[in-house]
């Protein structure tokens, strides 16, 4: 648990990370969603024109699976160098080192919430009011957050001692781009394949989001509970890998 002055820290730690993120940049946020959008652009070019893919309000399906792995991709690749981008005050200053990751992955998260934000205003515009069922998006929203935070607890004490990691890790999140259903809906993926498919936690969550979200149903119960499961499993085992080697963070700083 964290003392009052540790949350006061993630806070102030978050807050600063974000202001940084976009200081000195002259469309400030505003970059934050150009990357989704540009991306959006591109697969949109390239899936509904050139390939011709069959997907009802492709556009919107497209950029809420963008949005959901840019906030992964981002929050993972800032979580992995968190402790050692700040290995000047690990050296000199004793403290929870956990905090930096978890700001990390909350400076993210926020960036997040507002890109998410402006997708639901262009969604109200798309289609008009969302039904009440969409209230269900929070529970794939948190449970991405907990497997970004769990992967990153595991990332973070690898980079220290493993610069590689950060050439590994781009090109795990490569292939994962292409194994989730972000550019295609799940229903594209044959049937015999499809348990083994969502085996990817990524899967089940973008599934659920796009199901409550855009299709008005709510998220299969089988989906929730497997990703749940998933997501505890991953956060509970990073933590216990970072707890087990935290404490010789210093000696390879």
């Amino acid at each position: 648990m964290f003392t009052k002055q540790e949350i006061n820290l993630i806070k102030e730690l978050t807050l600063n990370e974000l202001k940084l993120k976009y200081r000195n940049s002259f469309l400030g946020f505003s970059w934050s969603f150009l990357k989704p959008l540009s991306m959006l652009m591109i697969l949109y070019l390239v899936f509904k024109v050139f390939i011709k893919i069959d997907v009802n309000n492709y556009a919107l399906v497209l950029l809420l699976g963008i949005l959901i792995w840019n906030f992964f991709a981002e929050s993972t690749s800032f979580g992995l160098s968190s402790i050692n981008s700040k290995a000047s005050i690990v050296k000199k200053i004793n403290f929870k080192y956990e905090i930096l990751i978890i700001s990390n992955c909350l400076t993210s998260f926020l960036s997040f919430l507002l890109n998410f934000l402006v997708f639901i205003i262009i969604l109200l515009f798309a289609k008009g009011m969302p039904s009440l069922l969409s209230i269900y998006i929070i529970i794939p929203i948190i449970e991405i957050f907990l497997i970004s935070l769990g992967l990153s607890f595991i990332l973070s004490i690898l980079f220290i001692r493993y610069k590689d990691i950060i050439h590994i890790w781009d090109i795990f999140l490569q292939i994962g781009f292409w194994i989730s259903p972000i550019a295609y809906p799940i229903d594209l993926i044959p049937l015999e394949y499809k348990k083994a498919y969502m085996l990817n936690p990524l899967a089940n969550i973008i599934t659920a989001s796009r199901d409550v979200i855009l299709n008005n149903r709510p998220p299969s119960l089988s989906l929730i509970f497997t990703s749940l499961i998933t997501t505890l499993v991953i956060l509970v085992f990073g933590y216990l890998i970072y707890r087990y080697n935290h404490k010789n963070i210093g000696e390879y700083l």
